[in-house]
């Protein structure tokens, strides 16, 4: 039987459980909340005694709690055959050097979920081409707030962060245009833009800059702008589709678990570069 365990039961969990439902990847589900841990397909409650045969059938743990408990869980449930957490990963650079020596020889995925989207390989062509002067990564979610001001910057800064170290290999100086910070009944939201100095283009994430939901990545070229969407898996040439995808970043992320196989950036090198550069932004973010 292939048994599949998923920590937390949030937002990006049912996220998860509504994709694996519809695909039936797993035969078994099991869902650890904070109080108890539960069968997805029929909402029993499993007790410790069930708990421990239960344990002996799961191949692999799916960590979707929040990033202040991800270091504990690693260290506690490292018995399983494969890991997937979450990004943001970890905090601290003390944190993935810990967590490396457990997991290094391991199958371990951090899920920077864009980075398995079906239209990164036309990105990579499409800016092989060097006809531009201008790529921008758009993410908004502007009618979010979180209870710390670092919160939604954490939460969305490796979005970007990880496409960058994908397609171009490295991070160049940056500096922050905008850093607006917004308040509503004790919460707090950003409007962030950062802009990354590379030889011959500048790059620019912008965080929540506009009133719509977006996730793509824009390229300003001579005669059009070139948008591809990570949520609709479609480009668009001057807001008119010219390609549509029928597989999505779910298609490819669980292939690749259920093939056992993994991206080439699936490494711990490239996570502390993450974490490094997302400490960076922080830093300087607090600063401003």
């Amino acid at each position: 039987m292939n048994y599949h365990l998923i920590i937390g039961f949030g937002y990006w969990s049912k996220t998860n459980l509504n994709y694996l439902n519809k695909k039936k990847i797993f035969d078994t589900i099991i869902i650890k909340t904070r109080k108890k841990y539960f069968n997805f397909s029929n909402g029993s409650t499993i007790n410790n005694n069930q708990l421990k045969k239960i344990k002996e059938k799961i191949t692999s743990i799916h960590i979707c709690a929040p990033l202040k408990h991800h270091f504990s869980i690693l260290k506690n449930y490292n018995s399983f055959k494969k890991t997937i957490v979450e990004k943001p990963f970890l905090e601290k650079i003390s944190q993935l050097n810990s967590i490396k020596k457990i997991y290094k020889n391991r199958y371990f995925i951090v899920n920077y979920i864009d980075t398995f989207n079906p239209l990164i390989g036309k990105i990579k062509k499409s800016i092989q081409k060097k006809n531009y002067n201008r790529i921008t990564l758009n993410y908004s979610k502007r009618e979010k707030f979180y209870k710390n001001k670092n919160e939604f910057a954490l939460e969305w800064l490796d979005h970007p962060l990880s496409l960058i170290l994908l397609i171009f290999k490295k991070f160049p100086k940056f500096n922050i245009e905008i850093n607006q910070l917004r308040k509503r009944n004790k919460k707090f939201n950003r409007k962030i833009i950062i802009n990354y100095f590379f030889k011959n283009f500048e790059l620019r994430i912008k965080l929540n800059c506009s009133k719509n939901t977006e996730r793509n990545l824009q390229i300003d070229k001579s005669k059009y702008v070139e948008t591809f969407h990570f949520v609709k898996n479609s480009i668009d040439k001057n807001n008119k589709k010219v390609y549509q995808s029928k597989k999505g970043s779910f298609d490819n992320f669980y292939n690749l678990l259920k093939k056992g196989k993994k991206s080439s950036i699936q490494n711990f090198e490239f996570h502390k570069k993450i974490i490094l550069e997302r400490n960076k932004i922080l830093k300087k973010i607090n600063k401003i």
